[in-house]
């Protein structure tokens, strides 16, 4: 079963997480959107009550220009012109139906501005008409503090509204917070159980494919590294030399000394020849006193050194051993290159066996290669 990374799994988490605070965000936007609408609406918002004051500035901009106007002698007909557009503004804002349901004094205002506009329009000169301009301001002041009054009640709605909103969105954002936490605990928790149990299959395998006593690969480990040679072979185009080495007389040293004494002498063999080997380089069991070396990226001559090494070395073991004719523990070794042919594990086996079978033949204590033959 192949695991999620830590790092996949960490981002999910993150955006999970961003996913539910911008649909809290969206959520409490959409709960908001009423506040805001009825506090811009045309009907009596903010944007209801800038029509009153338009209509209010329109009406205080003829009041000096009616001055210069009654102060001229002559007919100034572009002075008389602005004033009737601007009581036309004035009477256009504020002649509106909602006006008129909403606020009594809207009507009577209205025909205090037209009656204004048409003793202009008739070029009247006459003075200043404080009854009919108190009522027409009064009127705007009720309408302003009515429109002050509702304003005031729509902020305080959004306002209200938009607490609670940020209530439920910072309750939102804990809980997402805290969820995340919690799922980033159980990711974590799922990554070192499986880390866990990935070093512990490692461990097994390892084991199945390690000897116990020699703490060398196995003879199954030989197998499926000369399986996986001759599989690739000739496309890694590496050079690669067998060593197939046997202890000497070993059955008659364990006969003589004892078993725990073969078991020493196997351990002390492997670890000696385990530091001799050039890297890369694999050392097994084959079975018994029987190890195997697969030498990688090396030359036939330099194979043939290494076995020659092993072969003097573990002689300078000094391990008595009655029955060799050196009197000491030795080995005898074949030596065979793999050559660019289709094998299987078990010919290349077969073909190495050979050339030590040949070295145990005629005399042990010896390295028997397919070129060179017998060395003497």
């Amino acid at each position: 079963m192949v695991k999620p990374s830590r790092t996949l799994s960490v981002v999910s988490v993150g955006l999970l997480s961003v996913t539910v605070v911008i649909t809290l965000v969206l959520l409490n936007t959409v709960r908001f959107d009423g506040s805001l609408r009825a506090l811009f609406n045309r009907d009596h918002g903010i944007y209801d009550h800038a029509m009153v004051d338009r209509s209010k500035k329109y009406l205080l901009n003829t009041l000096p220009l009616i001055e210069d106007f009654n102060d001229s002698v002559e007919e100034i007909s572009p002075v008389r012109e602005e004033v009737l557009m601007q009581f036309d503004l004035a009477y256009a804002y504020l002649n509106i139906g909602r006006y008129l349901e909403r606020y009594g004094c809207v009507e009577p205002a209205l025909d205090n501005i037209l009656k204004l506009r048409n003793d202009i329009e008739k070029g009247a000169n006459q003075t200043f008409q404080y009854q009919i301009w108190a009522e027409i301001l009064t009127c705007y002041d009720e309408v302003d503090k009515s429109q002050d009054e509702l304003k005031a009640n729509l902020i305080e709605r959004a306002l209200i509204d938009s607490r609670a909103n940020q209530f439920w969105m910072n309750v939102g954002v804990i809980a997402v917070y805290v969820l995340a936490i919690m799922l980033w605990f159980l990711l974590e928790i799922q990554h070192r159980l499986g880390r866990k149990s990935e070093t512990e299959k490692e461990a097994w395998q390892s084991r199945a494919m390690t000897d116990h006593l020699t703490s060398t690969y196995n003879r199954m480990a030989l197998h499926e590294t000369l399986e996986s040679l001759v599989e690739q072979w000739p496309v890694a185009g590496e050079s690669v030399g067998l060593v197939f080495y046997d202890i000497d007389h070993f059955k008659k040293f364990n006969d003589t000394f004892g078993h725990v004494a073969g078991d020493k002498a196997l351990r002390q063999v492997a670890d000696t020849v385990n530091k001799l080997l050039p890297m890369p380089s694999d050392h097994y069991r084959f079975g018994g006193e029987e190890f195997f070396i697969v030498n990688r990226e090396t030359e036939h001559s330099e194979v043939v050194e290494l076995a020659d090494q092993i072969l003097s070395t573990v002689q300078k073991l000094n391990i008595e051993n009655p029955n060799s004719e050196t009197g000491f523990l030795t080995v005898s070794v074949g030596v065979y290159m793999l050559e660019q042919r289709n094998y299987t594990a078990e010919e290349l086996i077969t073909k190495v066996d050979e050339l030590l079978y040949v070295a145990k033949k005629h005399g042990r204590n010896r390295v028997i290669d397919e070129f060179t033959g017998l060395d003497g």
